[in-house]
């Protein structure tokens, strides 16, 4: 729905690189739905800047210069949490993540864009990424190394609403992504409290989450900065989301 939205938008401009990739994908939706179909708009939040379409549109066609030039136009805080009024108050960071652009997540992130901030149906980005059927799991990885939750019109998804949600991710082949997000600190980047009497060194350094590994309950690790992978016990790990303090 999210996607139909900005995609209708978009085939406001004729002149785009996607138009007719556009207007089919609007055509497609609304044969199968019908022409008059409307959601509901839930407005979570009013303050913000509004995002251009100029600009939600080179969002979309990996014209990363006129997005990084509007952004450094004005209060860059407050640009990288725009949204597009005319494409279902979807987020800048939204359009980054639905069309795989890691390097332009990280900049929008780094540069104080909510990594919880909510479309028009009051989703999160990391819920809608992980529906995403076409959405890689580096996406959702990032995103969930930035603290990301999974939020569904506006409220906190509960332990029982990711069950409900991970057989939806399941039904459109994404395996990798529900398994990921099965765990508590699945794609985490957490930092490490206590290790083997052998690894003293590693005690407060920071590491991603790559996988859980059930049998031997214990999490498969990435050291930041040297790669090195190691498996650690559930309780040797905490959170430290990434911020753009501490990215």
């Amino acid at each position: 729905v999210a996607n139909y939205k900005m995609v209708k938008a978009l085939t406001k401009d004729t002149s785009g690189p996607r138009y007719e990739l556009n207007a089919r994908e609007v055509k497609r939706f609304e044969a199968e739905f019908g022409e008059d179909w409307d959601g509901t708009m839930i407005e979570y939040d009013r303050d913000f800047v509004d995002l251009p379409l100029y600009v939600a549109n080179a969002a979309y066609s990996d014209d990363f210069r006129t997005v990084l030039q509007w952004l450094n136009k004005g209060n860059l805080k407050e640009r990288a949490n725009a949204k597009c009024k005319d494409g279902g108050y979807i987020s800048l960071l939204y359009f980054a993540a639905t069309e795989k652009q890691p390097d332009l997540m990280s900049y929008l992130l780094l540069n104080g864009a909510d990594v919880n901030i909510l479309h028009f149906g009051g989703d999160s980005v990391l819920t809608s990424s992980c529906i995403d059927e076409d959405n890689p799991s580096e996406t959702v990885r990032l995103l969930l190394s930035w603290g990301a939750e999974h939020i569904v019109k506006g409220e906190r998804v509960t332990k029982e609403g990711k069950l409900v949600l991970r057989q939806e991710i399941d039904a459109k082949g994404n395996v990798e992504i529900s398994n990921l997000i099965s765990a508590e600190l699945g794609g985490r980047r957490c930092e490490i409290v206590s290790a083997p009497k052998t690894r003293d060194d590693l005690v407060g350094k920071t590491c991603v989450v790559e996988d859980y590994v059930e049998i031997s309950d214990q999490y498969k690790v990435r050291m930041e900065f040297t790669n090195e992978e190691l498996l650690l016990g559930v309780g040797d790990l905490k959170r430290r989301d990434r911020t753009p303090q501490d990215p």
